[in-house]
Formats: C-alpha cells, structure tokens, sequence
C-alpha cells in the first residue's frame, strides 16, 4: 500500500495576519527552499511543519504551491533516509494555508499535518542497524553489482514475509524498514524500503516503484519491488518476491518477462521517467555478474587450463 495521498485544506481568514509572533514555522523565499525544510521535518518525523512562504500569490490560490512543495520534499536525492524512503514511510499529509505578512512582505503560511508508519525513536535505531549492517558486508573494493549482491542476499537471509500481521491493518509498522531490519519480519513495502535504504547508503542508486503484483497464490494485489543502476542501466529486482519463493526468479531482471506479473503504476510509466530510468532489455546475471561475464570467465580458465597442460607436456 502506498502513502495517502496529499489532502490540501485552504483555511482562509478574512485579513493576513502578522505572523512575526509565530517563529514555529520557517521562512522561506522559494518552493524549493521550502520542499527542503519539509523534508527534514518529515526526516525527523515531525508531526506538524510549518512554512511561511513569501509570496504574491494568494492563500485560496495556493493549491497547486502545496502540492509542489510536498512532491518536492518526497523528490529523489540520492540520499537513503530522503526520497523514495520517506514516499514509502509516511502514511498521511493533510495541509492548510492561511494569509499573513512577514516583515511588510506578503505571505502565505503552510502548515502540514502528517502521519508516519514509524516514529523518530525508530528510525534512530534503522540509522544505527543500517550502518551496522553495511560495515558487516565489507563493501570496500566491490563494484554495484557485487554490492546489491551482497544486499540482496542479506536481506533473503535475515528478513521474513509477515504473514503474521498481514491482515491487521492496524499494525502499520510492518510496512517499514524498521520491521525489515530490526524485527526481521516485514510486508514488501518494509523490504523494498530496507532494500533502497540499504543500496543507497552503498552508493548504489535505485528506486522504490509501486503497481500491481501477482502473489504465490496468483492473485494481484498492491505491491512494491525496486530498480536498481548496475553502469548505465537499471534492473527490476522484487527482494520480496524472491525471499518468498526461495529463488532469485526476480533479481536484477529485464523489463520482460518481469512486466508480465508486476504493473508498474501511472506515475512509473511516463516518457520523462522511462528515460531517466531506462530499464536493461538483457537480464543481468546472478550475483551482480552478467551472462557475458560468465562466458568470459569461462572461457579464460579454459584457456588456462589449456595452458597448464601444454606446459606439462
């Protein structure tokens, strides 16, 4: 399941108020700076955030401001606590927008009201097991593939599908890094989180894609998978799929036949994102070394075994 979507609550007072006296809420001069002061405030899992934006634009007019702002906030960085990470682990956002001035200046004072999946106490603990975990996979002198290789693989091993929890729709932390890596037991949101958390902090750049799975019982149902850069492509690889069947079926794979059991949703499926984030048309091989490398690797110590034996003669 993904993040409720934004709802924008415009709360118009009959005159802008000075809002001098509220220092609660930052000031901030452009949609970015403001998409950044919401990130941290989502970062540190902030329940209210406000931002006072200077700006002409009216109150009942700021709508669509609301909406950038919070899109910006939630845009990829390359950073593994920003991002798809944040997208994936808060749950709602309701915001409002009053009319003030700041200094003689208009303004327009947003305030978001969120919800997450975790708490900032969590999250403290994911930062610290995170760390722990990338220092465990001695990551130093491997490529990306190696890396999600190595990821991948401890997840398989130390994380479970929750089927525990699966249906209590009350228990939302199973939708979390934190379950994935501190209780070992998570949805595919908590893996593919923990997978995009973990690749990152390695310097392997991906992303959380969410659409429509078929599950072992062959029915579809909301699910989230990742793609992950290897050189100058990107890999379907479904971390959560694989651990329940056992197999790599869907580690590092092309955009078919992957396609035919997970549909991506709108947003994935754009012009624009197919062609920042060109999908392989080849699979990539097992354990981060392609098919090619394989036969390559092959053939060489054929060769040398070639070799060994000519000189024994």
């Amino acid at each position: 399941m993904i993040p409720v979507i934004l709802t924008v609550l415009l709360v118009i007072s009959a005159g802008a108020a000075s809002f001098a006296a509220d220092k609660t809420a930052e000031v901030c001069r452009t949609q970015d700076e403001a998409a950044a002061a919401l990130r941290e405030a989502m970062k540190d899992r902030e329940e209210s955030a406000g931002i006072c934006l200077i700006t002409d634009i009216a109150a009942e007019d700021s709508e669509d401001i609301i909406s950038e702002i919070f899109e910006g906030a939630l845009g990829h960085t390359g950073d593994p606590e920003e991002g798809d990470y944040l997208k994936f682990q808060y749950e709602s956002c309701n915001a409002s927008a009053k009319p003030v001035t700041e200094n003689g200046e208009k303004a327009v004072l947003l305030t978001y009201t969120l919800s997450y999946y975790d708490d900032a106490e969590q999250e403290a603990a994911v930062d610290e097991k995170a760390g722990e975990i990338i220092d465990s996979l001695g990551l130093d002198g491997m490529d990306d593939a190696e890396k999600t290789g190595a990821i991948y693989t401890y997840l398989l091993d130390n994380v479970e599908y929750d089927y525990d929890n699966l249906a209590d729709e009350e228990y939302k932390l199973k939708r979390t890094a934190y379950a994935a890596l501190i209780d070992g037991k998570a949805v595919c949101q908590g893996y593919s989180a923990a997978f995009y958390r973990l690749l990152l902090a390695a310097g392997v750049d991906n992303r959380i894609i969410f659409g429509t799975g078929i599950n072992s019982s062959g029915e579809s149902e909301d699910h989230t998978w990742n793609i992950v850069r290897i050189g100058d492509t990107y890999y379907n690889t479904d971390v959560t799929r694989d651990d329940e069947l056992g197999e790599d079926r869907y580690y590092l794979k092309a955009a078919d036949p992957f396609s035919e059991d997970h549909i991506s949703s709108e947003e994935y499926m754009t012009e624009e994102f197919a062609s920042e984030y060109k999908i392989s048309e080849t699979d990539y091989g097992k354990a981060g070394i392609s098919i090619i490398d394989h036969i390559g690797a092959a053939a060489l110590e054929f060769r040398k075994l070639f070799q060994r034996l000519i000189e024994a003669l």
